[in-house]
């Protein structure tokens, strides 16, 4: 059986809404921040960090390069855009842009937020990282604001499970003061979803 590590907010939350969106059976395995990790974690993830998957012989750490996995080897399923479809390239682009444009970028924000020392907590790089995700987060919103409902297709899909997750980050962390209409609509919708709700009740 499929086995992910996870505890959230942290990206696991995205392996764990798709596997509910896709119906595909699984065993969450809680992993506590600055607990002992349990067994198997070390092995499934060098890093130490989530998310991390053994879905048998297999071990992965990338949120989206899992999703990507998940998808081919139990699809097909709505929720990827196929090659034959117009809106396979905004898929891609948006299915990555959730991670490598919205959400990384972000690590060093969380890491000042919550290690630096207090003296330390406001720099350069904290407001750096704010007006880099206020930019890209209007990406979205422009995405967005011509009242389409999803990121992409016109139906509901893994990039908006990327996307998704990358905007409920931000507003869980309050990264940015407030997100444009647009945005903050979308953000409604998608956590409305029951998978959201079972992924991020952990």
């Amino acid at each position: 059986m499929l086995r992910i590590y996870h505890t959230p907010p942290s990206r696991s939350v995205r392996i764990v809404w798709l596997a509910e969106e896709m119906s595909l059976p699984y065993e969450a395995i809680a992993v506590p921040f600055g607990g002992a990790p349990p067994a198997g974690f070390t092995d499934a993830s060098p890093l130490g960090q989530l998310p991390a998957i053994e879905d048998g012989e297999v071990r992965m750490i990338e949120s989206v390069a899992i999703m990507q996995y998940l998808l081919a080897k139990y699809g097909p399923s709505p929720l990827e855009v196929t090659k034959t479809e117009r809106a396979f390239p905004d898929y891609l682009q948006f299915l990555e842009f959730g991670e490598a444009g919205l959400t990384a970028i972000g690590n060093a924000y969380v890491a000042t937020r919550f290690r630096a020392p207090d003296d330390q907590k406001k720099n350069w790089t904290v407001d750096y990282v704010t007006d880099a995700m206020r930019k890209r987060f209007a990406l979205v919103d422009r995405r967005l604001a011509d009242g389409r409902e999803f990121i992409v297709a016109d139906r509901f899909t893994a990039a908006d499970i990327s996307v998704g997750w990358s905007v409920s980050i931000a507003k869980y962390f309050g990264i940015l003061e407030s997100f444009e209409p647009a945005t903050q609509a979308y953000y409604d919708r998608i956590t409305a979803r029951p998978a959201y709700a079972k992924a991020i009740a952990g």
